[in-house]
């Protein structure tokens, strides 16, 4: 939130403004005065003040630019810093922190939940006892799940047998996927060995 401002905009599509007004935090009569006073400008069509969020929201024309609604806004004595500065100034500054975000996809939230089923494991490395491998006991419990539906005739309110089936076996080749391929090429290099020695 903008400190050294007293008006800025929080949210704004034709038609409609909301601007944070921190006067109006707390203060649930004057957040009413001020929407009936905004409800007054010729521009406006409604007006909604908020004291929790310390906000007003300004419904208008749409044919009206927002700078000359501003303009109308600022002649209420709460709302005078809205008129008097550029709209891109109006606007609350970018957070320091924020990283360009990734679009959501089906692979960067496949990666998301690969990314968490390790730390977990690796956390689960530092409880007793030290056997247990998330790679290997998550898709044990859907696969589980699964056949004790099958044997159960199935729980109502659970997923599918199949589908629970289905996505323990996934999980476990996506979780798994180093040692299955290190597995197939030993299993490989053995074969290869053992046609060899009967070759020779």
């Amino acid at each position: 939130m903008p400190s050294d401002r007293g008006v800025f905009i929080i949210h704004r599509v034709p038609g409609r403004v909301r601007l944070g007004v921190p006067a109006l935090r707390n203060a649930p009569s004057r957040a009413k005065d001020i929407a009936e006073m905004a409800r007054a400008c010729p521009s406006v069509v409604d007006a909604r003040g908020s004291a929790w969020a310390g906000s007003l929201t300004v419904e208008h024309e749409p044919d009206v630019p927002l700078e000359a609604v501003l303009s109308e806004l600022a002649r209420i004595p709460e709302l005078s810093d809205c008129g008097c500065h550029p709209l891109d100034s109006l606007a609350p500054p970018p957070p320091r922190c924020a990283a360009p975000a990734e679009p959501p996809s089906p692979g960067r939230t496949a990666r998301l939940v690969v990314q968490a089923a390790h730390r977990l494991n690796s956390a689960s490395q530092v409880v007793p006892p030290p056997q247990v491998d998330l790679k290997l006991l998550v898709p044990a419990l859907l696969v589980g799940s699964g056949v004790l539906q099958v044997m159960l005739r199935r729980s109502p309110g659970m997923p599918h047998w199949i589908t629970l089936i289905k996505y323990g076996v996934d999980a476990f080749v996506v979780l798994n996927h180093a040692r299955i391929q290190g597995f197939f090429a030993g299993a490989g290099a053995g074969v290869g060995a053992a046609t060899a020695g009967e070759a020779g």
